[in-house]
This record gives structure tokens, C-alpha cells and sequence, in this order.
């Protein structure tokens, strides 16, 4: 029996199988494993899964519709085979038992079949009306339902197999054909290589990184994998980017947070779910250091039973404090203390002019307050009364963030001396 099934959409080519039952198809490429630029594809349009020996389709409430064999595709979940035509807005997706080859090299040609997008076109408008109406549904669906038509449990269960509407001929594809048309599978848990799991009696719940270090303003990418030691009833499934600081709140101060999986569900023993992760970092992030850790929070929330949670600290930079730093040090001044403050996107420090210049100004420290102001970074200097200043001298200035973070060390260099001059006196 057929295990596994190639799905072909564009230039991308992905594998179906009992480790990856569920794939997305889409323009975003981050979302999903099936992507292309193709105008008439929604960002996350349509999702394709199995279940119980099925292949099916069902469409995400694109702008463009989702079809099978000239029919749309709506609410329901539709089983696929290979032959069929299927397009998801005007891009053809293809499914088969074998990889399909790739374009020649430099033809700049999309894999079509069947009708062309023109004829695709009328015939779209002259079956508008119509509706596929499944045979068969896969386990969890419910036609009058008004909660979510989909349970994860039905379609993770192991083992998974598919049958194709017809057996080709072709050979079986090797590993090295598995990709196909230029394009790459989706990430598998397995080949992010930081990983922190929680578990308790009812599952365990693991998370996945390819890196743990990560900085301002940045996306994470990662997975959840959720796998059932019992019978359960799963209500959502969520993944949290927390910041514990010294002075902040004792559980940590919830920067991003994603709902990865709507329930509920029900899970049976040995079920294992895999899902793909996004959490924004925000722009101004305290620096991981003595008063600062972060760390990605996972939760499965079970129903009449114990939840799982599941934590997985992550080291996180501030490129833009570097590239002040830099600066800085470019003119041979020296930060030597810069402290973030709880959940400002706030910091305070002092740098240091190197030492002829601190015994002819008659100053040790200058003090910094650097601060994130929407796409701004305000920064503000000040000298303290010494011997030299009989009152307390300051002076503050805007950075664009997009200039700073593209600015040269020697451009910002130049600009801070000009400031430190005015501050001065000079």
C-alpha cells in the first residue's frame, strides 16, 4: 500500500506522509510548504491533509477560489487523487504518487496541464454556481457544525496511507527526485536542532528551533509537536515569546503569543501533531543578560485533565545597540553600562571618552538614555556637574531606525561626534 503522495504546485513539491499529514498552499512562503507569487493565490489559501487512507482538499476562504475537476471547492473538505484538475485560484496543483521532473533549466515556464488559465476562465464562470458535494468526509468533520470543521486527532493518527485513484507506471521516485521542479520540501521537528519538550501523563509537547539566539524585530520560525500518551479532549494549543525581567512581572511579560491549534478535539493515544510556528520580536528588546531571560512558552490546554507546558529559553540581541555601540567605539569611546529597563524598550547606561579627552573636559561618565519611539530611537546624552560644567549639560536627538540599521560605523561614527561636539561646547 501506497504511503506517501506528492503534491506539485509551481515550482515547489512537497511529500504527504504519516510525518507531515497536513501542508498549506499559499503566496506566503514562510506559512506555507506549496507557495507562488501568482497574483490570484491568497496568502494561506488552501489546506491539504489526510486521513484514513484519503487524500483531501478544503479552501481557506481565498479571494480566488480553490477547484477541483472545474468545480469549486468551499466549506467542506474534498478528497483529491492523482488525474484530477485541480487549480488553486489559476495555479494548477498537482498530485501523484511519483515526483514530477523539473523544468528544463533557464525556460522560465510554470508545469501547467489540462485547461489554460483562459479556458480555465469561462468554464470557472459556467460551473460558479456549483458546489462539490463529497462522498465521504474524513473523521471529525460535521456538516451542520458551527464549530471548527476540523479535528486535528482524526487526521495524526498512525500509520497514514493514501490510494491513488490510479496506479501509474512510473518508476519510484528517489530521494534525491523527492523535491522536484526547483522547489523544497517543508521543515520537518526532526531538523530543527534545539529542542525543549514538557510532558506529563496525558502528552508531551515539544518545541523546535533551528537557533537560539534571535534579535530585535526579527521573526521566529519553529514547531510544535504535540504527541497524545492518552485519550484526550485538546482545547487550543499555544506558543508564547515571554521576557522575564528582575523588575517585571514574577511570570514573565507576553511579547508575542499564537493560537497554533483552535479546538476542540479529540485526541487518541499514540496521535502525533506536528505544527508550524511564527512569533514577532519587538522592535526595542531588553538584551538577555544578568536581570533579563527570555524564553518561548508552549501550552496545551486539556480538557477535564492536566494541561501540558512546555518552555524553551532563547538568548535575544538588540542589533540596534550594537550599531550604537560600534559607533561609539569607532571614536574610541567605551560603553560601560547599559541596562534595559522592564518592558520599556527602555535603556540607561553611561560610555566613557578615552582618557585624554576625559582629563581635558574634567568629566568621567557621559550618561545615554536610548529609547524606542514608533520608528524612531531617541537618544539622549547628558554630562554631570564636574569641575569643568557647574550645571548639568544634555542634549537629545532622533535616529530613524531604518537609516541606523543601514548606515555604514564610519557614517554613524561622524554623527555622534557631531552631537558630542555641540555637547561639549566644541
Amino acid at each position: 500500500m501506497i504511503n506517501q503522495m506528492f503534491i506539485t504546485f509551481d515550482q515547489t513539491q512537497v511529500v504527504l506522509d504519516p510525518q507531515k499529514p497536513r501542508i498549506y498552499v499559499g503566496r506566503d512562503a514562510k506559512l506555507c510548504a506549496l507557495y507562488t507569487d501568482d497574483p490570484s493565490v491568497s496568502r494561506q489559501h488552501a489546506e491539504i491533509f489526510s486521513d484514513s487512507g484519503n487524500v483531501y482538499l478544503t479552501d481557506l476562504g481565498s479571494s480566488n477560489g480553490t477547484w477541483v475537476n472545474g468545480i469549486p471547492v468551499r466549506r467542506l473538505p474534498v478528497p483529491v487523487a492523482p488525474g484530477q484538475q485541480i487549480y488553486i485560484g489559476r495555479v494548477p496543483l498537482i498530485v501523484g504518487t511519483t515526483a514530477q521532473a523539473a523544468p528544463a533549466a533557464g525556460d522560465g515556464q510554470r508545469t501547467m496541464f489540462a485547461a489554460p488559465p483562459e479556458a480555465l476562465n469561462q468554464y470557472m464562470q459556467q460551473r460558479a454556481a456549483l458546489e462539490v458535494q463529497p462522498s465521504h468526509l474524513p473523521a471529525g468533520y460535521h456538516a451542520n457544525s458551527q464549530g471548527p470543521q476540523f479535528q486535528p486527532g482524526a487526521v495524526t493518527s498512525m500509520p497514514v496511507s493514501m490510494t491513488p485513484a490510479a496506479a501509474p507506471t512510473n518508476a519510484a521516485p528517489t530521494n534525491a527526485q523527492v523535491v522536484g521542479l526547483g522547489g523544497k520540501a517543508a521543515p520537518l521537528p526532526a531538523e530543527y536542532a534545539y529542542r525543549r519538550q514538557g510532558s506529563n501523563s496525558n502528552g508531551a509537547l515539544l518545541i523546535a528551533l533551528k537557533s537560539d539566539t534571535f534579535a530585535n524585530n526579527a521573526v521566529i520560525d519553529g514547531y510544535l509537536e504535540y504527541t497524545a500518551l492518552d485519550n484526550e479532549t485538546i482545547n487550543y494549543i499555544t506558543i508564547e515569546l515571554v521576557e522575564y525581567h528582575k523588575k517585571g512581572p514574577k511570570n514573565g511579560h507576553v511579547w508575542d503569543r499564537m493560537l497554533v491549534r483552535q479546538g476542540p478535539w479529540k485526541s487518541a493515544k499514540g496521535d502525533v501533531l506536528p505544527m508550524q510556528f511564527q512569533l514577532r520580536v519587538p522592535a526595542g528588546t531588553a538584551v538577555t543578560g544578568r536581570d533579563v531571560n527570555w524564553e518561548l512558552r508552549g501550552y496545551v490546554d486539556i480538557n477535564w485533565a492536566f494541561d501540558i507546558e512546555a518552555s524553551s529559553p532563547i538568548m535575544m540581541k538588540n542589533v540596534d545597540l550594537e550599531h550604537v555601540r560600534d559607533a561609539l567605539g569607532h571614536l574610541d569611546y567605551r560603553i560601560v553600562e547599559l541596562e534595559p529597563q522592564a518592558l520599556g524598550q527602555r535603556y540607561f547606561g553611561k560610555f566613557q571618552p578615552p582618557p585624554q579627552l576625559r582629563s581635558q573636559w574634567g568629566v568621567s561618565d557621559i550618561n545615554l538614555d536610548i529609547e524606542y519611539l514608533g520608528a524612531n530611537l531617541s537618544i539622549k546624552m547628558e554630562v554631570e556637574k564636574t569641575s569643568l560644567f557647574k550645571f548639568d549639560k544634555k542634549i537629545d536627538f532622533l535616529f530613524d531606525l531604518g537609516v541606523l540599521r543601514s548606515a555604514s560605523k564610519a557614517d554613524l561614527a561622524q554623527h555622534f561626534q557631531q552631537y558630542i561636539n555641540q555637547l561639549m561646547g566644541k
